[in-house]
């Protein structure tokens, strides 16, 4: 199918007659023989062509299966700048949209063939397997844990959270073309309070805006209303299932456990927790998660199953060099609960 894709794409380039545009195209040298109008024409045309044939050849696909093939590579930063509109994908069992833009997360889908989290994802497969997930998906992004959790079984269900009106939009494109009835979605901030109107700073960069800093080239700020995790599990019976709440907020993550409390309490569920710069920034925070780890008998675990103290995790934070904000996710999960067993378990 790449062999014929990228005959495809060359076949379409042609079109102007010009035995030579493939190359002048990709070296964004003029096109000598015609006038700017048609040059922008026929490019146009030659664009939507190509945008075409690539989502043609992912269709019904997964996009893993393109992973290590150097000639998926080739093509696709060849013609990746021709690219009209966003393609969709399709990975483990539901369909994405690839963002074109580089400053969207899921355009990394369509440049690497994969999402990564690899632990993240199969913890999530091996608690589906024994008992149904409620997953709070804080700071969902697009949608990729939401979405994936919601397809390993229509008995999951999942609550997805995005306070960036912008990439709320992209969620809800993404959930349309997969039609789960087991997601509900929020435009909101997961915060220790309930209703109160925040400013949201928005980054050019769809997975660094954030309501506690604005350390990044800022887009907008817009205003978003807060949640606790406390009100949004008293409408739902949470008993029967695996809970487990994801936090990847940038750096508003201990005001949301601290809005979490009565639930983590009654539930004892699985926090996935990305540890940044700007969680630690606040001093506070650092008090706050001790004493949070001591109150209610939790520990930290890295994706190796390793118990790992706070102080190394701010060792590793103090290490980062200037340019990198976060050391990855790790779990926070009780001791005297029932998970541990099936958390340590091979995959």
């Amino acid at each position: 199918m790449l062999a014929f894709l990228q005959a495809a794409i060359y076949n379409s380039l042609l079109i102007s007659g010009h035995s030579s545009v493939v190359e002048r195209l990709v070296a964004n040298e003029k096109v000598e023989g015609s006038t700017p109008f048609a040059r922008s024409k026929n490019i146009v045309i030659k664009s939507k062509l190509i945008t075409e044939i690539f989502q043609k050849s992912l269709s019904d696909k997964d996009i893993r299966g393109f992973k290590k093939s150097y000639f998926y590579y080739v093509i696709f930063r060849i013609i990746r700048n021709f690219l009209i509109k966003d393609i969709i994908i399709k990975i483990y069992n539901f369909k994405v949209f690839g963002s074109i833009k580089k400053n969207y997360t899921s355009y990394f889908l369509l440049k690497k063939c994969e999402f990564g989290d690899y632990h993240e994802i199969n913890t999530i497969k091996r608690f589906s397997n024994y008992k149904k997930i409620f997953l709070i998906d804080c700071g969902c992004n697009y949608g990729f844990y939401s979405l994936y959790t919601a397809s390993i079984s229509n008995k999951n269900y999942v609550i997805s959270i995005e306070a960036s009106s912008q990439t709320s939009n992209e969620f809800l494109k993404n959930l349309k073309i997969n039609n789960f009835k087991n997601i509900s979605f929020l435009n909101k901030a997961v915060s220790d309070i309930d209703n109160k109107e925040l400013y949201f700073n928005e980054s050019e960069n769809d997975w660094e805006s954030s309501l506690s800093h604005d350390q990044f080239k800022l887009k907008t700020v817009n205003k978003v209303k807060t949640t606790k995790i406390d009100t949004l599990t008293q409408s739902y019976t949470i008993e029967d299932y695996q809970l487990f709440i994801k936090l990847d907020i940038e750096g508003h993550e201990m005001n949301a456990i601290h809005g979490a409390l009565e639930t983590i309490k009654k539930f004892s569920p699985i926090i996935i927790i990305e540890f940044s710069k700007h969680i630690f920034d606040n001093l506070k925070n650092i008090d706050f998660l001790k004493n949070f780890l001591k109150n209610f008998d939790y520990q930290i675990y890295d994706t190796k199953k390793n118990i790992v103290q706070l102080e190394e995790v701010l060792q590793k934070i103090n290490q980062l060099k200037k340019r990198y904000k976060t050391i990855g996710n790790y779990y926070l999960i009780k001791n005297s609960s029932n998970n541990l067993k099936t958390f340590k378990q091979n995959d």
